[in-house]
């Protein structure tokens, strides 16, 4: 399909690659709805940002996709807002570290628990509680972690795993009338941590020699939603770091 005219809903569409998504689809035509759990004034702002003089308005939708019921209240707030819903992207997740010496049960279950609910099991209610609402293209933001083990982000690396492995699921399951892809993106943000010079080791390790932009990957996901011919695919936009 071709953006434009279509209603894309973006989990976790305030902030970060979020953002960039809403911002890439809105310029492609299409009507964005911007979902945020804690972010409202950011919602907002992007919205805004993105509004064009003479189309349809963003729409800015909250909610907790954790919570039982929450990503299909997501759903229909989206729906009662555009009237259907052409597009979904999963961009919503958390992430941390959970190194296994010096985790203990409680936290390494809750954490366990918060990072599926959030990173797996809310893609898979959005996509099937859309499906009854004229869903024709999702993608899912995944990363290289998904294939690339990360030492002491155990968790968070098997989360989005079981995700890319869940893409290639329901694009078998949903075909022909609905296509499922996805991104994984490398490094396209810099922890606010890092000092130039360890940005600048990490670079190197880039067959690229750079870090990439959230840009970058707004790119590729629009081209997923709007490429015909794709499904059950995964994109790294990471300069050719997962090659290492």
């Amino acid at each position: 399909m071709t953006l434009s005219g279509k209603n894309v809903l973006v989990t976790g569409g305030a902030r970060r690659i979020g953002r960039a998504i809403v911002e890439e689809v809105a310029a492609r035509g299409a009507r964005v709805i911007v979902h945020h759990a804690h972010s409202g004034d950011e919602a907002a702002e992007v919205a805004r940002a993105v509004a064009r003089p003479g189309g349809e308005a963003p729409i800015v939708v909250a909610g907790d996709l954790r919570a039982p019921g929450g990503a299909a209240e997501i759903v229909r707030a989206a729906v009662a807002a555009c009237g259907r819903l052409d597009g979904l992207v999963n961009s919503a997740a958390v992430y941390g570290r959970t190194p296994m010496a010096g985790t203990d049960d409680a936290t390494w279950d809750a954490t366990w628990s918060e990072m599926m609910a959030l990173n797996l099991a809310a893609p898979a209610k959005l996509v099937r509680a859309a499906l009854p609402h004229g869903l024709s293209s999702v993608v899912n933001i995944v990363d290289i972690a998904a294939w690339q083990p990360w030492p002491n982000w155990s968790i968070y690396s098997t989360s989005k795993a079981a995700l890319l492995h869940l893409t290639r699921c329901l694009a078998v399951e949903l075909a022909p009338s609905v296509r499922v892809n996805a991104v994984a993106p490398g490094t396209v943000l810099w922890p606010e941590d890092w000092d130039e010079e360890r940005r600048a080791r990490q670079a190197a390790k880039i067959p690229l020699g750079r870090a990439g932009t959230p840009a970058d990957v707004a790119r590729a996901v629009a081209w997923l939603l709007e490429e015909g011919y794709v499904t059950g695919a995964c994109l790294p936009i990471d300069g050719g770091a997962g090659l290492r």
